[in-house]
């Protein structure tokens, strides 16, 4: 055979039915590059189902009587269901050699002789034991073939030269063209004494791939005669039949990458529709919850500012000193509903003071913890009322300081009324009240604070 009878890509430039098929994978691959980088789950998915395709397309071409059913089952979970043993090795060795020609394409490495040699022994590991990862040493002959393949001297030259011309015509030819010469070239030389044309479609989809394109696996229609009858004549000098094939191929394939893309792309579009509508019902159902709890905790301060401002005129030596801290954001309210803690989360202050005796307390948002005492698992409000008393210029809660002589440490809404929680001296425990009125609980703190500080 003459190098110059190999080295002829111009064979397989497209016209015709060819290059309008071109035309439509070119203008597909711009539509799948305009969407990479491609999500981790979307690849995965994609490597999987088309790996499959792939292993058993390019298996059965060669005679392996596995059903795509049976290769998936193979590939997914290593168990036999059917097939004798060497169609089984056949098909795992195909899926290492598959993945092997992507692992070198993201490594940036060419095709060459070396990687060919190492390609065809994984695919035929376990199956053979003669000319295993070393091009043939023998002649031979291939039954209904037009033409023979070349001396077994002249494989080595042929093959380098090919993996040379191959290397400096990626930015020459389109990628499907080039493919296809490939993929003839290497079954031409027939290199190997078995797994030519699974490595010949490895180069193939090595090429495509390189050039940011699709595999593209044989179909089944291919298979029945056209595929070799294509590759006869290409040995006679007529490239256009396997372009087409191949073409044909890359452009179902193209539009299998599409649909997959398209599909991930409208379960995405659902998921963030239906994130959004659940997110702001509850966000609706959290600020009603939140305007409630504002409206009810605004009547219980203006009961305290009414009461403070009352005592502040009518008892004599006391000073009593309210302070309106505003209220809290939507925002901190869901923080706090979430059992975050909230800065600036006062909601008003009270001081009294009798001589040089100062009480200064401030009542504030904050979560409530469950404890023992509750008198339900699921209490009415996460977010609630609760008091601070300053000593040396810090507030600490009621609670954190043991104070026995005032009572109240929790105030929570419950629809029209307030639950309210309280240090019992004599029980040594705290307790829940229900069902009691913005007054009931501002006389009752004052009542205590009074008389704490002498005066009732």
């Amino acid at each position: 055979m003459v190098l110059e009878d190999i080295l002829k890509p111009e064979v397989f430039a497209p016209t015709g039915a060819s290059m309008y098929v071109m035309e439509e994978v070119d203008a597909i691959i711009v539509q799948i590059d305009a969407r990479r980088p491609l999500s981790k789950d979307l690849v995965a998915r994609m490597e999987s189902e088309i790996l499959a395709d792939r292993v058993h397309s390019s298996a059965v071409t060669e005679g392996n009587r596995l059903s795509r059913r049976e290769t998936l089952v193979v590939l997914s979970t290593g168990l036999i269901e059917a097939g004798n043993r060497k169609d089984v090795t056949e098909v795992r060795n195909l899926a290492r050699a598959i993945t092997e020609t992507e692992q070198a394409l993201a490594r940036g490495e060419p095709i060459t002789p070396l990687l060919l040699r190492q390609l065809q022994g994984i695919l035929l590991y376990d199956i053979e034991r003669v000319g295993v990862g070393s091009f043939r040493t023998e002649n031979v002959a291939i039954s209904g073939a037009t033409h023979q393949p070349p001396d077994f001297h002249d494989v080595p030259d042929l093959v380098a030269a090919v993996c040379t011309h191959l290397g400096a015509s990626y930015d020459q030819l389109h990628p499907i063209q080039l493919a296809t010469w490939a993929h003839w070239a290497m079954a031409r030389i027939h290199p190997f004494r078995d797994g030519n044309g699974r490595l010949a479609r490895l180069v193939q989809d090595y090429v495509l791939l390189r050039k940011h394109y699709v595999p593209a696996p044989l179909r089944s229609e291919d298979r029945e005669g056209l595929y070799y009858e294509a590759l006869d004549r290409a040995d006679s000098g007529d490239g256009q039949p396997l372009l087409e094939i191949v073409a044909k191929n890359t452009l179902r394939m193209a539009d299998r990458y599409m649909s997959l893309i398209t599909e991930e792309e409208s379960k995405r579009s659902w998921i963030s529709a239906i994130t959004k509508a659940a997110t702001e019902k509850v966000k609706q159902s959290d600020h009603r919850r939140f305007l409630a709890l504002q409206r009810s905790f605004a009547n219980l301060k203006a009961e305290f500012q009414d009461v403070c401002k009352q005592l502040d005129g009518q008892v004599p030596g006391l000073r009593a000193r309210f302070a309106d801290y505003g209220d809290i954001e939507f925002e901190k309210f869901q923080g706090i509903e979430h059992g975050r803690f909230a800065k600036k989360a006062w909601l008003w202050g009270v001081e009294l003071g009798v001589g040089d005796t100062r009480l200064r307390f401030v009542f504030w948002y904050g979560a409530h913890i469950p404890a023992p005492e509750d008198p339900q698992s699921h209490m009415p409000s996460r977010v609630v009322l609760l008091v601070s008393v300053q000593q040396d210029n810090y507030y600490f809660r009621l609670d954190e300081v043991q104070e026995d002589r005032i009572s109240l440490r929790t105030v929570m809404p419950v629809e029209s009324s307030y639950w309210r929680k309280r240090y019992d001296p004599v029980r040594d425990e705290n307790a829940w009240d229900h069902d009691l009125t913005a007054g009931e609980i501002a006389r009752g703190f004052f009542q205590e604070s009074l008389g704490k500080l002498g005066l009732v």
